[in-house]
């Protein structure tokens, strides 16, 4: 009698193990699926060949070629590019964009004021913020709710990966800032060892402290 139980009990054990494991494996198999289904699809195109096959673009790939700019969007890298839309450049006064275009110079330097060398995506952004552009200037941004902003433009279209970063298309053409506004905002961003501000002033404070002791306990 007790041996029957006693199976008994082990077979009702085994067969709600098993319940209880398949329905862990089904879940598991489903899981996977459903993580899968909703997987980003992998990038296939540089940012220069994603911008060549936009339409809304096909400004700023014509600018991209007259600046010798498109092999850089189509080498390697892990780009940021707020790209603005044929619309962005129609708000462009006629004589400025005529200049830029006549003068590649400062049409390199306006587009790569559009291009961070780093990947970011729109939930990187936070609160209010700068960003280093590949000319080494500074990019302010702002995120208020939803809605990402580099300097005055706003993104309207974000997170297009590419296989060499991500574009973040953009409502407005953004100016860099003059040469003269450049250099100084580079300079007082700079400072003393790099240092800012006060900041600076406290790290020479701190280095004379230093030898001050040292000094001390030489003597």
């Amino acid at each position: 009698m007790v041996n029957k139980t006693f199976f008994s009990a082990v077979l009702a054990t085994v067969v709600v193990l098993s319940i209880v494991g398949g329905s862990s494996v089904a879940f598991a198999q489903t899981q996977t699926a459903t993580a899968t289904s909703t997987a980003t699809p992998k990038a296939t195109q540089t940012i220069a060949q994603i911008a060549a096959n936009n339409t809304n673009l096909t400004k700023l790939v014509s600018l991209l070629k007259l600046a010798n700019l498109t092999d850089v969007l189509n080498g390697p890298g892990n780009f940021t590019v707020f790209a603005p839309t044929n619309a962005a450049f129609d708000k462009v006064n006629a004589s400025t964009l005529a200049a830029l275009q006549n003068n590649t110079t400062a049409l390199k330097t306006m587009l790569l004021y559009h291009v961070i060398p780093k990947k970011f995506l729109s939930s990187d952004f936070m609160g209010n913020g700068t960003l280093q552009t590949l000319n080494g200037l500074t990019l302010p941004y702002s995120v208020n709710g939803t809605t990402v902003k580099v300097d005055d433009a706003t993104v309207t279209k974000a997170d297009i990966n590419a296989t060499n970063g991500v574009i973040h298309v953009v409502d407005g053409v953004l100016m860099p800032p003059t040469t003269g506004a450049a250099t100084a905002s580079a300079t007082a961003s700079g400072g003393f060892l790099g240092l800012p501000g006060f900041e600076a002033l406290y790290a020479v404070a701190g280095l004379l402290i230093v030898a001050y002791l040292a000094m001390r306990r030489r003597k």
